[in-house]
């Protein structure tokens, strides 16, 4: 169930997308990226899109997670598909705003009988659908004003480039694997470092992204942003999860 929740929500969802157990992984020390200010970059222009294919491996899994992310008027919409092989693909699209807020979430998993669309009225999320075992259920989840950032991965763009090492931030999420369980996220600023992205050498801004509060000890993540854009492009996550940017390109719509 976490490992869904950061593999969709990371990705999907992160890709999903996507999509949510114990230790964080320890990281090779990595150059030191100077703080200096950086304006994010406008990531979409109205009739285009960019296709975003993640690498995904899991333990001894691999697959892919394919992203499609476009803007029409002030909403960003994004669509993610996980593929694997011998499964039905699970799927999740999200309408933000054009702070990259969750306004919509919706999310098809065949595997685990889960069909579900979820909206944001005020300080409440209202789940439609097949979900927790039961067909045309409804649930209202009751949050608070913190952001909703269910595709934390572009709502966390602007924090991630932006703000200094050391700030964090808390937000709500809904677990993709039961979605009628909303939880608290915290992000930490860590650094900004050098990586290595397929033989080259990228800025990027690191974040540990956790379960807020003492919770925190059975889920967590660190998750990659790239200061040029704010885009995120990598992800190493406790339970053996890794994530990386494989591929983009910017398509016109039709």
């Amino acid at each position: 169930m976490r490992k869904k929740l950061l593999i969709a929500a990371a990705i999907l969802s992160a890709a999903a997308i996507i999509a949510w157990l114990f230790i964080p992984k320890k990281t090779e020390p990595v150059a030191v990226v100077e703080e200096k200010p950086v304006v994010v970059a406008k990531p979409l222009l109205t009739g285009l899109f960019v296709e975003h294919i993640f690498n995904v491996k899991e333990k001894k899994d691999g697959y892919k997670n394919t992203v499609n992310i476009y803007k029409k008027d002030n909403l960003y919409f994004f669509k993610s598909v996980i593929t694997k092989k011998g499964q039905k693909d699970i799927t999740a699209e999200a309408k933000l705003n054009k702070d990259f807020e969750t306004i919509e979430w919706k999310c098809n998993n065949p595997k685990k009988n889960i069909q579900v669309s979820a909206l944001r009225k005020g300080n409440k999320i209202i789940l439609t659908g097949t979900f927790d075992k039961k067909e045309n259920n409804k649930k209202e989840i009751n949050i608070d004003a913190r952001k909703w950032q269910q595709v934390y991965q572009l709502g966390l763009m602007k924090f991630a480039v932006k703000e200094p090492v050391g700030k964090s931030i808390e937000f709500w999420s809904l677990n993709p694997d039961e979605p009628q369980n909303a939880m608290v996220l915290a992000a930490v600023k860590e650094s900004r470092e050098l990586i290595d992205l397929h033989g080259k050498k990228v800025g990027a801004a690191r974040l540990k992204i956790c379960l807020a509060g003492f919770l925190s000890v059975f889920w967590t993540g660190d998750y990659w942003f790239r200061l040029s854009d704010g885009f995120f492009v990598r992800g190493k996550i406790s339970g053996d999860i890794f994530v990386e940017l494989q591929e983009e390109k910017l398509i016109k719509r039709k």
